[in-house]
């Protein structure tokens, strides 16, 4: 018995230790375009910030050199200035948010020195502030308050679904573009979902580099 448990554990050691050399710690930075749609009644309206995100993911072998599973976390900055929304004239606009991605990524070797990658998956996000500034009068209002108005108040948590294509060009860098779209209201206000909807969706290009 005592030989049977040794021989799994070092078994288990090998099979540990063959994983952990074939996952891949993948540091991103990306920029892109974030939107958000209001919805009413009689029509819509969008924000569509700029920034960038920044983060860190981990692959895990599913399928050896073929498929992945790469849980990571992000932070993301998107802004723009001389934004109407809400019925307010030459407004600043600021977001920042914290992400946890669960991607699977499908590779496909095209060479001996690049590598294509398609990849899909949920990501988790957290609405971390939210703030418009009148530039006229320099007030600021933050919109997971709800004090902007009665029935504009975000929801903070979101889950977006999608993906994208890239490249790993000789196991090292990895270029990318994705699109993610929120499935979740985020009408936090007083006023029923069916007056306001707010969903963000998000555009991002990407370069991380791989370990």
């Amino acid at each position: 018995m005592k030989r049977f448990f040794t021989t799994v554990l070092a078994a288990s050691m090998m099979l540990v230790g063959t994983t952990m050399f074939a996952q891949k710690v993948n540091v991103e930075a990306g920029f892109g375009m974030s939107s958000t749609r209001f919805d009413y009644t009689l029509g819509h309206v969008s924000a569509d910030l700029f920034g960038g995100t920044l983060g860190v993911s981990y692959a895990i072998p599913v399928i050896e050199q073929t498929l992945d599973f790469a849980p990571g976390v992000q932070f993301g900055y998107f802004t723009k200035g001389n934004v109407d929304i809400y019925g307010y004239d030459d407004i600043s606009f600021t977001e920042t948010y914290l992400a946890v991605p669960l991607d699977f990524n499908l590779k496909f070797d095209m060479s001996e020195d690049m590598r294509f990658l398609v990849f899909a998956g949920p990501t988790l996000d957290l609405g971390l502030t939210s703030r418009i500034k009148e530039k006229a009068t320099s007030m600021e209002y933050d919109i997971y308050s709800g004090k902007l108005s009665d029935y504009t108040k975000y929801g903070r948590f979101d889950v977006l679904i999608g993906g994208g294509v890239g490249f790993d060009v000789m196991d090292a860098v990895r270029f990318s573009v994705r699109y993610d779209y929120g499935l979740i209201n985020r009408n936090g206000g007083n006023l029923t979902s069916g007056v306001l909807k707010i969903h963000r969706s998000q555009l991002k290009l990407g370069v991380g580099f791989l370990f």
